[in-house]
């Protein structure tokens, strides 16, 4: 039962690095990563050993995020939210199986930003809205937030090219506009585009260390960001599209 369950939990965290459910390269088979937190836990409330934020607090995170990202309030009494527990040796095991050799420093390199590993969120209401999430499990920082409702994020649109041509600038607000971010400070490599140009998800490289910092998915039918993510699980998102052999446009 336990290597059933550890083969399902692999599974269900390549889904969320990829982003890609019909393509699944499983992890090695005695890797068992996450603890779920049950919404009637009443730990939830406490804080976890081993420096990790509790997950009432990475709960309030997550809903903040969502308003911060998407323009969309919700409570906790309104959406249901599902919290999940990676850790670090977990992390390590599938960066050495799903990164590429040319990426394995940079990848160890990354990790050390999350010694206490990392929370999974899946957030949902009433009205079929649905956004998906990772926290650093100590800081709260998101390294990883998508709006799987498709409804873009409020405010950053750009009224160009809808064509599906290598252009960034919404990605580049997005920077601006969410992170505080000077798009300058980056060098964008590729976009990469996939289900018939309608996405595209933008390849930010720091102009500092050379290192991939972000990658922006927009969506070219409406040219909104719907989600993105940065260090750590930029290089896994990266990676799983590689290896999920999804088209390449290069600049």
């Amino acid at each position: 039962m336990n290597r059933i369950a550890g083969l399902l939990v692999s599974a269900s965290l390549l889904v969320l690095v990829t982003g890609c459910s019909s393509f699944i390269d499983p992890v090695p088979k005695n890797i068992y990563m996450v603890k779920k937190y049950n919404a009637g836990n009443k730990d939830n409330e406490t804080s976890i050993p081993g420096g990790m934020l509790s997950v009432a607090t990475i709960k309030s995170i997550g809903l903040s995020a969502v308003e911060k990202y998407f323009g969309n309030t919700l409570s906790p009494d309104n959406a249901q939210i599902e919290v999940s527990a990676v850790d670090l040796n977990a992390l390590k095991e599938l960066v050495e199986h799903d990164i590429r050799p040319d990426d394995k420093l940079d990848a160890e390199a990354k990790l050390k930003k999350v010694p206490e590993g990392l929370f999974y969120l899946t957030i949902s209401s009433a009205n079929n809205e649905r956004y998906a999430l990772v926290l650093n499990a100590g800081s709260g920082d998101v390294l990883k937030i998508s709006n799987e409702t498709q409804t873009g994020v409020e405010g950053i649109d750009d009224p160009g090219d809808r064509t599906g041509s290598f252009n960034p600038e919404v990605s580049y607000k997005f920077l601006q506009e969410k992170e505080a971010l000077n798009p300058k400070d980056f060098r964008v490599d590729r976009g990469m585009f996939i289900e018939a140009k309608e996405a595209a998800y933008y390849y930010f490289i720091s102009m500092e260390d050379n290192s991939l910092k972000y990658l922006i998915e927009v969506d070219l039918t409406k040219n909104k960001v719907k989600g993105f993510s940065k260090d750590i699980m930029a290089l896994l998102t990266w990676n799983g599209k590689v290896f999920a052999k999804l088209p390449i446009k290069q600049e």
